[in-house]
């Protein structure tokens, strides 16, 4: 099993509070050395070249709510969240997790990822620059500061739920990164009886 440290530090800007996060290796670092330290004769399970797993951090800088009317995922706050969403390309189908609560959507990827002043979604089939919507987190924040703001990836929603209504089960696939590839047969078997018109689209 991985084991990794994280490092928190509080600091006040005015009459902001933040939290700050350090890993002591990054994380995707230290995916990539377990995965080299399989037991002998262990099989990776193989990737489909479609599905990936995507975390939707709630907090004060993304709201579910918000990714459900207009349709996108999001990260930021630091590199480390945002570089994996760049990792999505158009047409990849994506399982959207909350944590701590359960998968909440699935969808197809519209547009690759963008900082938040850049991004533009399709809303009510018309193109809308990202920065113009109304939200209800902070979602435009830092925008000059690229490794700080928000990173957009555009969705069109095949199966959605509130967060409230949120699927999970023992023993289905959960995972640090904001965009990883999803090979857990156990869970992708799970999400296409939750989500069955999702994963019956395009095939």
């Amino acid at each position: 099993m991985p084991v990794n440290a994280v490092f928190f530090r509080a600091f006040k800007q005015g009459d902001t509070e933040y939290l700050a996060r350090t890993w002591l290796i990054d994380p995707n670092t230290a995916e990539q050395r377990a995965e080299s330290k399989t037991e002998p004769g262990a099989v990776k399970a193989p990737w489909n070249g479609v599905d990936y797993y995507v975390s939707f951090g709630e907090d004060r800088w993304r709201q579910w709510e918000d990714a459900r009317r207009y349709g996108f995922v999001s990260a930021g706050k630091g590199k480390w969240y945002s570089n994996s969403l760049k990792s999505l390309q158009i047409g990849d189908r994506i399982s959207v997790h909350i944590p701590q609560q359960g998968y909440v959507g699935v969808g197809e990827v519209t547009s690759s990822a963008a900082p938040a002043r850049d991004a533009r979604l399709t809303v009510g089939g018309q193109v809308t620059a990202f920065r113009e919507l109304t939200f209800q987190a902070d979602t435009l924040h830092d925008l000059d500061d690229d490794d700080q703001c928000e990173w957009v990836v555009g969705v069109k929603w095949l199966e959605q739920l509130p967060a409230s209504q949120a699927f999970w089960e023992k023993g289905l696939f959960a995972n640090q990164n904001s965009a990883c590839k999803l090979r857990s047969a156990v869970t992708l078997t799970a999400l296409q009886k939750k989500f069955p018109a999702a994963f019956s689209a395009g095939d």
